[in-house]
């Protein structure tokens, strides 16, 4: 058995050692933004909580948005939501691939809509917001031209050598079809929904026959992927990442 194996063998038991709870909460209190917002989240997960570790960084989708500002174009007209926007990169890197569209950050993390804020206080942007929110039933009819949803469908405690068989116990089918759902009412006929890194698939919820893929990329990422039934779905690729919604 090599080291991480070993490592990977060995996690679940460490979790159950008495007190270990408490030093992982005072460990990512102290370890920076990131951890510490994880930790102060995790105090009391709120409804809706699928990914809770905020990791991101500053232009990660670069095909993605590339492929987006070819489509529509950019104009003070054209209406972006960033679903699960962490700390506020992606959006402040969005704002650089469209210079006049209005953008809403949403994230079910009051810490990193806090920092998100404070750095937007900055830029003295008016065209662009962050609010807290864990879904979408708070915005209105087909009101956005685009929506990304990157690295929100998930959980990273999923993310693992060998996967485990069913996402069940952490993240659900069922919810994410109903985000999906929501995601569908709000996006405007003929615009562009991107999700990456979920561990669901788009193609295996109801509203599929409301969407074609218009973008697909061959991704190196080894994310597990799990069907309908909550149940993993075995070296399976999934390279659908951008979806026009049927007019």
């Amino acid at each position: 058995m090599n080291l991480r194996s070993s490592i990977t063998h060995w996690k679940p038991r460490f979790r159950k050692l008495p007190g270990i709870g408490i030093a992982r909460f005072l460990y990512r209190l102290l370890k920076g933004t990131e951890s510490r917002n994880l930790a102060l989240l995790l105090l009391r997960p709120p409804k809706g909580l699928y990914q809770p570790y905020g990791t991101t960084s500053y232009d990660r989708y670069q095909e993605i948005f590339r492929y987006v500002r070819t489509s529509l174009g950019d104009g003070p007209q054209l209406r972006i939501l960033s679903l699960g926007c962490s700390t506020g990169e992606e959006v402040f890197c969005l704002r650089s691939y469209f210079p006049q569209a209005t953008i809403l950050g949403l994230d079910i993390n009051p810490f990193n809509i806090a920092v998100s804020r404070w750095r937007r206080l900055r830029r003295r942007d008016s065209r662009m917001s962050f609010a807290v929110a864990g879904s979408t039933v708070g915005q209105a009819n087909a009101s956005y031209d685009v929506i990304f949803a990157m690295a929100v469908f998930r959980h990273g405690d999923l993310n693992l050598s060998p996967p485990p068989s069913s996402s069940g116990h952490l993240i659900r089918f069922a919810d994410f079809e109903e985000s999906v759902a929501d995601l569908t009412r709000i996006l405007k006929p003929g615009g562009l929904l991107a999700i990456q890194n979920a561990m669901f698939r788009l193609r295996d919820t109801r509203l599929a026959k409301d969407f074609e893929t218009v973008l697909e990329l061959n991704l190196d990422d080894k994310v597990p992927l799990f069907d309908r039934n909550n149940d993993l779905l075995p070296d399976c690729k999934y390279p659908d990442v951008v979806f026009r919604k049927n007019g």
